[in-house]
């Protein structure tokens, strides 16, 4: 391995640095995108929100968000992928997945009701692997008998197709989904075909009174053709996701039981590579609250994990975490000031014990806000990181426990109807940081590193220019260093902006460009081979015939030449056309 930097064989002809200064420029002229606000420190996002952007997936509507990342099974908040992601009160992060993946094919974005960000915090509620954040996702609850159809199709013979329908009768009620997707993909050997099925009974009493059981079903066959100079033709994974959950809540307390059976299977004919991996997972979630005094509220609750695991090249493991936590937040209705302090403690068989304290000072008017905060969190390496083996990855059952301390300060200002402003300064130490490092050979694993720190900001600013007009879009800057080397860690851009010009053409007709500048990173942890940066334009419209309607996007206008963050390349220009319908 070469001293100076090398640049990887990549024709990245939109990633040029007169296409940073244009996307740099655009933000400026534009502003950053921000939603509505709580306590200054928590993003919110409607579901009216998403259906102005026109979003397709989980990870169209989170990439314009300041300060996160997200990708088809993925997602990063201010540098870190240990996020913890909940639908409707269960956990949705994948039990196989080796990087905190998510089962985004569980979110139906067209039932979202409303998505809650918690940036940097969350750990005492919501328990371990939570440093980087927590996402709550809600459904609109069912009122009547209805259905919803959507379909498209696009290049690279991609197509897809889903329907749900679902009925009320008194207190009881009833959803049920199902859905294909598929697609030939833009490489050798990077073909898909998911199928998901799903179905939710509640039996409502009252607004404080109910139970709800669901079930779903992902099954996922696909090629991974690996890194443009360490190619892998024969490579191949299937999964299969069985999600169980019955929730229930009375008066203030909510009951939430869960169980994942994940199994994936990895195969490389060439290589005459099988390798299997089962994991399970079951949860309980007990939480409630209560008034104290006039000027307080507590919330405390309990949880249990148990993780087990078989494969074709492990002998069974199993392991449990026991946990209590309470908060204790104190605010009083006439006075700006609140403060909320709080404490999780885990019980781990396999890991050392951990404590995860929470402190919160916030001062909140009606046009702006300001809160310092601070957590601690602690992140259980998967058994996916530790014993799973791929053509590209080496399992690692060494692995041990990450931790995280995380400061920040945020503010937010409603300047007028029209504009609305939004910062945030954060730190977040690691100690032992889990991260995949890729050899020179293309193999990889997942190792500790020493101590790591990420620092620095987003902002954010949304414009209402016209009633038919509207500017979002936001800046992240993250500092990601290796203080034992001072070097940077591998998969972590510097700089990221995103801009969204929103145009209602009529009342029918409404059109979103969107742009997007991604900084170079290193693919390495000696910062030898840099990831070039690269500049990106989508399109989309939708004409409204009111219960059918009739949408179209175009991602990678430009068409350009370039990799993600961990080498991978990515698409060139695709498209779909196609139409939902409301029955």
């Amino acid at each position: 391995m070469h001293n100076i930097n090398k640049k990887l064989n990549i024709s990245s002809r939109c990633a040029k640095s007169s296409c940073a200064l244009s996307a740099l420029l655009l933000v400026l002229l534009f502003g950053p995108q921000v939603y509505a606000q709580t306590n200054g420190d928590v993003v919110i996002i409607t579901g009216e929100d998403i259906s102005r952007m026109q979003a397709n997936t989980m990870a169209d509507v989170l990439n314009h968000v300041a300060g996160i990342t997200a990708g088809e099974s993925s997602v990063g908040i201010h540098g870190s992928y240990k996020v913890k992601v909940f639908l409707d009160g269960r956990p949705i992060n994948d039990p196989t997945s080796s990087h905190g993946g998510i089962n985004w094919n569980l979110v139906n974005l067209e039932q979202v009701e409303e998505i809650q960000i918690l940036r940097g915090k969350g750990s005492v509620r919501y328990g371990q692997d939570a440093s980087g954040g927590v996402i709550l996702i809600t459904t609109r609850q069912v009122s009547s008998l209805s259905g919803h159809i959507k379909t498209y199709g696009g290049n690279l013979d991609t197509g897809y197709g889903s329907a749900q329908v679902q009925a009320k009768k008194g207190a009881y009620s009833a959803a049920f989904s199902g859905e294909t997707e598929f697609t030939q993909g833009y490489r050798e050997n990077n073909d898909k075909h998911r199928y998901k099925a799903g179905i939710k009974t509640t039996y409502t009493h009252d607004q404080d009174r109910y139970i709800s059981l669901g079930a779903d079903y992902l099954y996922d066959t696909r090629g991974l053709a690996g890194f443009l100079d360490h190619p892998t033709p024969y490579s191949r994974k299937k999964t299969k996701t069985t999600a169980l959950t019955a929730q229930a809540q009375y008066l203030q307390t909510t009951s939430t039981t869960f169980y994942n059976d994940g199994y994936r299977h990895n195969s490389d004919v060439s290589r005459d590579f099988s390798q299997t991996l089962r994991v399970y997972e079951l949860g309980e979630d007990l939480s409630t609250s209560s008034k104290t005094g006039e000027i307080g509220e507590l919330s405390y609750g309990a949880g249990y994990r148990r993780n087990w695991a078989t494969g074709s090249n492990l002998d069974a493991q199993s392991e449990e975490t026991f946990s209590l936590y309470g908060s204790q937040r104190f605010e009083k209705d006439e006075f700006p000031l609140f403060f909320t302090l709080g404490l999780r403690a885990n019980a781990n068989t396999d890991f050392d014990d951990t404590l995860s304290p929470e402190a919160k000072l916030g001062y909140h008017k009606e046009t702006w806000s300001l809160t310092l905060a601070y957590s601690a969190s602690a992140n259980i390496p998967s058994l996916y990181q530790r014993y799973n083996q791929s053509s590209s990855t080496m399992p690692n059952p060494d692995l041990d426990i990450e931790t995280s301390d995380n400061y920040s300060l945020s503010w937010h200002r409603d300047f007028n109807k029209q504009i609305s402003l939004m910062g945030t300064f954060f730190y977040n130490q690691l100690t032992d940081r889990i991260t995949y490092v890729t050899g020179d050979d293309g193999i990889g694993q997942y190792e500790n590193f020493g101590e790591v720190t990420y620092r620095g900001g987003d902002l954010a600013l949304s414009w209402q220019a016209t009633e038919k007009l509207s500017l979002k879009a936001s800046y992240t800057y993250l500092k990601a260093r290796d203080e034992e080397t001072d070097l940077t860690i591998p998969a972590k851009s510097e700089h990221k902006a995103t801009a969204d010009l929103y145009y209602k053409a009529s009342d029918r007709l409404m059109t979103v460009l969107s742009s997007k500048y991604v900084s170079e990173a290193y693919r390495d942890r000696s910062n030898t081979i840099v990831i070039p940066d690269y500049f990106l334009m989508d399109a989309r419209a939708e004409y409204d015939l009111g219960k059918i309607a009739l949408f179209t996007e175009i991602k990678n206008l430009l068409n350009c030449s370039y990799s993600y963050a961990d080498g991978l390349p990515a698409p060139p220009r695709t498209w779909i056309l196609g139409m939902t319908w409301d029955i």
